[in-house]
């Protein structure tokens, strides 16, 4: 019986056993609605449904069990989920979700929590839109995400109290600038100018309170102009004034002598009545728990005093004196009626105290109203006690909190009644017009029907109650036909099934004949599926055949059990090999052999399936312990390479800032410098650790590539250097060329001969009319030029030859540069002709101290004579200057030749351009008058040493 039990059992969530239903629920997949919303409503088990509804996420059913669930944390698990999706919490949810969410919560917190949280602004004015408490409006006016839902809760709010909490405590300018611009009281303006958190509305209040008090003073002013005001004095005539005047003086002269003796008798009369006056005074000022007997006292006092001789004075103290006694005996009564009532106010603010604590809140409700009722008789306002008074408001505040939350509490019961009344109603009205009515539907529908028709709970109002009451009989009417069609309908099913069920016996009985134990158990597991499906079936026709099925069941099943022995063992023994591989699965995830590992856990993985099932009940196990080992592994893994690609990254970034300093190195012509940063730049390439394997290649061709460029360059750096001076010196030679070449006119054009000679061609073509004017800063240009062209070959480095055809290429173009324009060097240092004229004065100057020093010989004696001939002349002239004494003379002028000579090889050098041939012939002959002041004074030294 057990075992054919186990095949009738009930799907997973209708197990009976609540931890086997928990399971099943945690395992859904969280698309099964219809499901996960039966068991959230239907399960008996507090922790199945919850489990349920933390999955479910259907708005309408997540209220439906909000509202009507009896486990008070179910309710809060479906509420917490509401919210949740009203928020968009949870991945995939999208406007729709949430806005649904919010028309279905029905607890107020949840709503303000939305409102004032939501992401999206139309989820928050949704939730706004359903909240009506004023502190809730203004909590959301002061925290809310949204500006415009800050502003239109801050619109709805009607309480003074709320604008002022606003104006002080919310942190966004927009409601407490609104709110502040709605308060007008003096006091409240001075505290949130004080206290308001946020600036702006502290500012504003200060503004305002200023603008009241200039108001203020205007209105003073204003009114102290209005009362300074005189009207105009009409002046009466000269003799009006004088008749006037006399008159006035006699009726002041009388009005004095009257005044006099008014003032005499006055005097003696109240010098006679002031001891009844002061005892009058006295007794005004009498009060408190003593002044009857200080009264009596004072009237024996009254009595023994003589009477005032003036009978109206004697009257009128008498009058005063009674009517002080009178009101001293009114105040003594008075402060006795005080004294009572206040004592009595004691006991009714110790009497509120105790209600205000009670926990009936119904009792201590009505107790309060009696209490607030002979308070307000007793004229509480009147009695200046504050003792007594802070006592009693206290206690009211107190007792008006807890009266509000009850009251509230008490709405929200009966909101949450009609919620899930109308939630039950919606269901069953639902259940009512389905087409594929179920009897078991029906029935249960018809059930929760009678069961809410008689214990219908308290709602909002007389108008709800009638409404769901019209709605159930409505629903009972609708469902009462079709539940008895279906249950004729089931009852020829159960006659129906019967023949079902005898065939069924049949199939099971034929399994005698078969010899496949697989086939056998698989043919009875078909049946016994079927069975289920045909098991309602009339009682006195089902025990019978239950017995036949079940004993031709047992025969059968009994042929399968040594089949499934073997079977499980075969599975007991993958099991074994399994637990082998997890094992060493779990030895392998602490490995740090990244790669090898991973090949051995993938050879595991390969194992794995190739082994078959394992007992039942062990399947999921272990494979989830077999699958968490080589989780952990590659876990590791992924975290290892993830640190190693930051430290690639980090690498590459260094590399990378490398490369862009090669780069920038090596097209360098500061070779040292450069060569020593390259080299330091190659050191620390070393140090770096690698980087990713497919940008290594590509980095290190571009690091090496801009080293090698630059050490190629360094190679050759002398002939780099040698093609610059070089371009230096044509640089030159090209701008004087262009300023040399002539401009042409439009009419004119070159002929092919002539601009196949290139620069020197136009140069030495003369200048058209065209050229006619030179350029203005000619003179500077041409200067710079030549300056330019004198340091270039300070600093040589250029072979002979180059720098010969470069010399004589310069020199053309600055004679033709000259020759075309002479007017402007005419009289400079570039003068052609000036520089002639100062090149022949210093050649003859030479020539001439070279005669002085050669002797009375011409020159041309002396180039006729032979070098032995003039070396003898030469010693014999030194001898006789040795004999004759000359030898100081002979030396000085020798020196003073010598200076003469540098002196005019430097003026030599100073002096601008001259004509090739001149300057040719001139330093010809200044070398030969050199040669002979040489020839002259070299000998002569040698024989004086």
């Amino acid at each position: 019986m057990a075992l054919l039990d186990r095949f009738r059992a009930h799907p997973g969530h209708k197990n009976s056993d609540a931890a086997a239903r928990l399971q099943f629920v945690q395992e859904l997949p969280l698309d099964q609605h219809d499901l996960l919303s039966e068991v959230a409503r239907e399960d008996p088990d507090p922790r199945v449904r919850r489990a349920a509804v933390a999955k479910l996420m259907d708005p309408a059913a997540l209220a439906a069990v909000a509202s009507s669930d009896a486990d008070e944390h179910v309710r809060a698990q479906a509420l917490s989920m509401l919210r949740d999706i009203a928020l968009e919490a949870f991945e995939g949810l999208g406007e729709a979700d949430s806005l649904a969410a919010v028309a279905v919560i029905a607890d107020p917190k949840t709503l303000i929590g939305v409102a004032r949280n939501a992401s999206r602004e139309a989820t928050s004015q949704a939730a706004l839109a359903r909240v009506t408490d004023g502190h809730a409006l203004g909590s959301i006016a002061r925290h809310a995400e949204h500006e415009s839902v800050r502003r239109a809760a801050f619109d709805r709010i009607r309480d003074h109290a709320e604008l002022l909490s606003v104006a002080l405590n919310s942190e966004f300018k927009d409601p407490t600038l609104a709110a502040v611009e709605q308060i007008s009281d003096r006091a409240e303006l001075d505290q949130i100018a004080a206290r308001a958190r946020n600036k702006s509305a502290s500012k504003r209040a200060r503004a305002i309170v200023r603008e009241m008090d200039e108001r203020l003073a205007a209105e003073e002013t204003a009114a102290r102009d209005a009362a300074a005001a005189i009207p105009p004095v009409v002046e009466p005539a000269p003799a009006e004034i004088a008749e006037a005047a006399r008159k006035d003086g006699e009726r002041a002269r009388e009005d004095a002598k009257r005044t006099e003796a008014d003032r005499l008798a006055r005097d003696a009369r109240e010098a006679a009545a002031r001891p009844r006056v002061e005892l009058c005074e006295r007794i005004e000022q009498l009060q408190g728990e003593k002044a009857l007997d200080q009264l009596e006292v004072a009237t024996a006092e009254w009595e023994g005093m003589p009477a005032v001789e003036d009978r109206q004075t004697n009257d009128e103290l008498t009058r005063r004196f009674e009517r002080a006694a009178r009101a001293c005996q009114k105040r003594h009564a008075e402060w006795k009626d005080i004294e009572r009532r206040r004592a009595r106010l004691r006991e009714l603010a110790a009497d509120a105290e105790r209600v205000a604590v009670l926990d009936d809140v119904a009792a201590a409700r009505k107790q309060f109203a009696a209490i607030r009722r002979e308070w307000h008789d007793l004229g509480a306002g009147m009695i200046h006690d504050p003792e007594i008074a802070e006592r009693y408001t206290a206690a009211q505040t107190a007792f008006a909190v807890r009266d509000a939350a009850a009251h509230d509490d008490d709405q929200k019961a009966r909101r949450e009644a009609l919620t899930r009344a109308q939630q039950l109603v919606g269901r069953i009205e639902a259940v009512a017009a389905r087409a594929d009515l179920s009897l078991k539907s029906g029935e249960r529908a018809l059930k929760e029907i009678r069961t809410s028709l008689g214990a219908v709970p308290q709602l909002p109002s007389k108008k709800d109650y009638e409404e769901i009451v019209k709605r159930l009989k409505a629903a009972q009417t609708a469902l009462m036909p079709k539940v008895q069609e279906l249950r004729d309908v089931a009852d020829w099913q159960r006659w129906a099934n019967v023949g079902i069920q005898e065939q069924l016996c049949e199939k099971m009985e034929a399994l005698k004949a078969l010899e496949d134990p697989e086939a056998i158990a698989k043919q009875v597991r078909d049946l016994q599926q079927q069975w289920r499906q045909a098991a309602d079936v009339p009682r006195a026709q089902g025990e019978a055949l239950w017995k036949r099925f079940k004993t031709a069941h047992d025969e059968a099943w009994t042929r399968c059990e040594a089949h499934f022995a073997s079977q499980a063992e075969a599975r007991g023994g993958n099991l074994a090999k399994k637990v082998a591989l997890c094992e060493r699965a779990e030895a392998l995830a602490g490995s740090t052999n990244w790669i090898q590992t991973a090949d051995e856990i993938k050879k595991l993985q390969a194992e794995w399936k190739t082994i078959g099932a394992v007992s039942r009940g062990q399947e999921k196990a272990i494979w989830e312990r077999f699958r968490g080992a080589c989780d952990r592994f590659f876990t590791r893994r992924h975290t290892d390479l993830a640190e190693r690609k930051t430290v690639w990254a980090d690498n590459l970034a260094k590399k990378e800032a490398l490369c862009v300093q090669a780069d920038a190195l090596k097209d360098s012509t500061d070779w040292d410098a450069a060569a020593g940063e390259m080299k330091r730049l190659q050191a620390e390439w070393k140090t770096i650790g690698p980087v990713k394997k497919s940008r290594s290649e590509a980095m290190w061709q571009r690091f090496r590539g801009a080293a090698d460029h630059f050490f190629a360059r360094f190679a050759q750096r002398h002939d780099i250097a040698l093609g610059e001076r070089v371009a230096a010196r044509e640089a030159v030679c090209q701008e004087l060329e262009a300023l040399a070449a002539p401009v042409t006119s439009p009419q004119s054009s070159v002929s092919p001969e002539s601009s196949v000679d290139g620069p020197e061609s136009a140069i030495s073509n003369p200048p058209s009319a065209m050229d006619a004017e030179p350029p203005a800063d000619l003179m500077t240009t041409v200067r710079a030029l030549r300056g330019r062209w004198q340091a270039e070959i300070a600093a040589r480095g250029v072979d002979r030859d180059r720098a010969l055809a470069l010399d004589e290429r310069f020199a053309k173009a600055f004679a033709a540069v000259i020759e075309r324009w002479p007017a402007v060097f005419g009289g400079s240092d570039l003068d052609p002709d000036a520089n002639r004229k100062k090149m022949e004065t210093i050649v003859q100057r030479i020539e001439a101290l070279a005669k002085s020093i050669g002797g009375p010989a011409s020159a041309a004696a002396d180039a006729a004579l032979s070098p032995t001939a003039r070396m003898a002349a030469m010693l014999k002239e030194a001898l006789a200057a040795n004999t004759i004494g000359g030898k100081t003379d002979d030396d000085s002028r020798f020196r003073a030749a010598a200076d003469d000579v540098r002196q005019a090889q430097a003026a030599l050098s100073r002096i601008g351009p001259v004509p090739d041939q001149v300057r040719r012939a001139l330093a010809d002959r200044f070398q030969r008058a050199t040669r002979r002041i040489g020839d002259a004074t070299t000998p002569k030294a040698t024989a004086r040493s």
